[in-house]
């Protein structure tokens, strides 16, 4: 029997994993539905959301104590549950789906939640109101499941109940027969560690984030990582033009805003060189002579693709992706930010913002979402848009940093989710869907100095980079110069072929980014070169799964407490050896594991609930009578 389970996260989460769970234990509800579990990474939410409930036999509505003052809350935005129940029960009309009976829709009341009025619902939910509901009492949680099954069976069994119910009750005997004392007080203890365990874990997760310990072990772990490794790999999609001391020499002059001429040089070239798109990390903001405005403005107009029209997969690439950054805000509220009048609707614009790390530039922007949009007072459900071509903030659509929009010529943001820290977006001609996880978001409290188009509110998605894995880029093909494109070299535009092409200033006094001690400082286009590269070849530096972190801090303070009770006999200095071999022994699988999958182990957790475990369990065994 397949059964839709529709719960909202806020307020029914744990209830709702729990029917699905006992669904899904029983074979006649093996195909039991449930979004977290059901719905992969790139799958298109709304698709399988729809077809789970044509497909279902009967929908599980679970209420709870906020499920209508959430509703009214979002009646003017997105909800996918008020959707889910919308389209539930409209199966229910006998003629909805020929050939199959109606849909059948049991609301389920949780935590005391009370039948919401018809009059509190809107028009395409009153029929919800006039459903028979079933409350659930987590209190009776057996009698409860049961009931639900049940009424999802439509048949009792009842007899089944009492004889599980009289196994229970034999083994429950048989278990207080055999269990003795010193057992006893071993539950006693353990549980109580896990308590405690929890609580202070709660406490210190916001010490380790607010002080950066666990990026600082980040960094530990990169580093140790590279020993023995390899060189960096590189994609081969990506070409960093950079214009240092010897492109000023060819040219003939400083590096400045009168370049706009040589830039629509460049642009030509690598149009006629079939680039997949140029992106040039250099702002439209200031003031350049009128001859450089308008070679540029000509340039954009013959070989830049329109920024406000979505590319069809199916034509021939006669104009390529032209990518500026942007760093100040517009003056009229209107774009991403501040870009001169000519240019506003030629170019496609992204936040072109480095380091949010306090100087150490391993925390690379992948997409901000604007304070005032959708997108950012529901971070847990999916938000889309198009991203490119000066679309106002404020409309409900995430903006790409500047790695993000090289990598994918500007095209949209298709999803942000926050649950799975991942974005999908529209990557190359083909209009293909990839989805880029990321490491943390984080919103901002104040204005970034040197970054002014990012503001108090916004909501910034960001990346890690390996500061220790950083490829060399200074040979081809990783690196050409801009002068060779420039005066059209054949040689440099060879290496342009549908290649992504990243142009920006290696020259003193600009943008270089100091990393952490070994690593050499890099240019800031170096990093964003990086990153686009990482995005090419698929790899993101990603923290483990919390559930999984969360199995393994359990797992340390229970080694912990083993470790605190067999040595309590033992002198501290013992104990302490033993313990900083474990921690040390840990380290180094979190440094293997990182090495093979690029996923970040929080060690500083995980060590101190092995520290915490061990400091319990020894001082509840001392002070326990034996």
């Amino acid at each position: 029997m397949r059964v839709f389970i529709s719960y909202r996260r806020d307020d029914s989460m744990v209830t709702a994993a729990l029917l699905y769970s006992q669904l899904k234990s029983r074979p006649e509800f093996a195909d039991a539905f449930m979004d977290i579990d059901n719905i992969g990474y790139g799958d298109d939410f709304v698709a399988a959301i729809d077809r789970a409930l044509r497909d279902a036999e009967a929908v599980v509505v679970v209420i709870g104590p906020r499920w209508a003052e959430i509703l009214q809350a979002r009646l003017r935005g997105d909800d996918w549950v008020r959707h889910e129940v919308k389209t539930a029960l409209e199966l229910r009309d006998p003629g909805a789906r020929p050939g199959r009976p109606p849909l059948r829709v049991v609301p389920v009341l949780i935590g005391g939640a009370t039948p919401p009025a018809a009059t509190g619902l809107p028009e395409e939910l009153a029929e919800l109101a006039r459903l028979g509901m079933l409350k659930f009492d987590e209190h009776a949680l057996k009698a409860s499941i049961t009931t639900l099954l049940e009424t999802l069976r439509q048949q009792d069994f009842e007899g089944e109940v009492r004889k599980l119910q009289e196994e229970r009750r034999k083994l429950e005997q048989e278990r207080l027969l055999l269990e003795g004392e010193r057992k006893r007080r071993v539950r006693v203890r353990i549980a109580s560690v896990a308590a405690a365990f929890a609580l202070f874990f709660a406490a210190i997760s916001q010490f380790f984030s607010f002080v950066g310990l666990d990026e600082r072990v980040a960094l530990v772990t990169m580093l140790l990582a590279r020993v023995g490794a390899p060189e960096p790999p590189w994609s081969g999609e990506v070409v960093l033009a950079g214009i240092d001391a010897a492109s000023e020499r060819d040219i003939g002059r400083k590096f400045g805003a009168d370049w706009r001429a040589e830039h629509a040089k460049f642009i030509a070239n690598a149009a006629s060189a079939a680039a997949r798109s140029v992106a040039f990390d250099m702002v439209l903001e200031d003031s350049a002579p009128d001859a450089a405005n308008a070679a540029l403005e000509a340039a954009l107009k013959a070989h830049a693709a329109d920024p406000r029209q979505r590319a069809d997969p199916t034509a021939a690439r006669e104009k390529i992706p032209v990518v500026f950054v942007v760093q100040n805000p517009a003056r009229d509220g209107a774009g991403v930010g501040e870009i001169l009048a000519p240019f506003a609707k030629l170019a496609r614009q992204s936040i072109g913002c480095l380091s949010l790390e306090g100087g150490q530039a391993i925390g690379m922007p992948l997409a901000i979402i604007r304070a005032e949009t959708p997108a950012a007072s529901t971070p847990t459900r999916a938000a889309s848009g198009n991203a490119a071509g000066g679309t106002a903030p404020g409309a409900g659509f995430p903006i790409p940093a500047f790695g993000l929009a090289a990598y994918t010529g500007g095209r949209r943001v298709e999803l942000i989710d926050e649950v799975a820290q991942s974005i999908v977006v529209r990557q190359r001609q083909q209009q293909r869907a990839q989805s880029i996880d990321y490491y943390k978001a984080r919103t901002l409290a104040n204005p970034q100095p040197g970054c002014e188009v990012l503001q108090p509110g916004d909501r910034v998605l960001r990346q890690l980079l390996d500061p220790y894995s950083l490829p060399a880029m200074k040979t081809s093909p990783q690196r050409i110069g801009y002068e060779r494109v420039v005066r059209g070299d054949p040689d440099a535009l060879a290496l342009l072929k549908d290649r992504i092409v990243i142009v920006g200033t290696l020259l003193a006094g600009s943008d270089r980014q100091p990393l952490p001690w070994p690593a050499d400082d890099r240019w800031g286009v170096e990093l964003f070169t990086a990153q686009a590269d990482a995005m090419a070849r698929d790899v993101a530096i990603v923290r483990v799964d919390p559930i999984a972190e969360w199995a393994l801090m359990t797992g340390l303070a229970l080694l912990g407490g083993v470790v605190g009770h067999r040595m309590r006999e033992r002198s501290r200095a013992t104990r302490v050896a033993v313990l900083a071999t474990i921690a040390i022994v840990w380290m180094a699988a979190a440094v293997a594991w990182y090495r093979a999958t690029h996923q970040l182990i929080g060690v500083p957790y995980d060590v101190v609930a092995l520290l915490l475990g061990a400091w319990l369990a020894n001082r509840n065994w001392r002070r326990t009578p034996a």
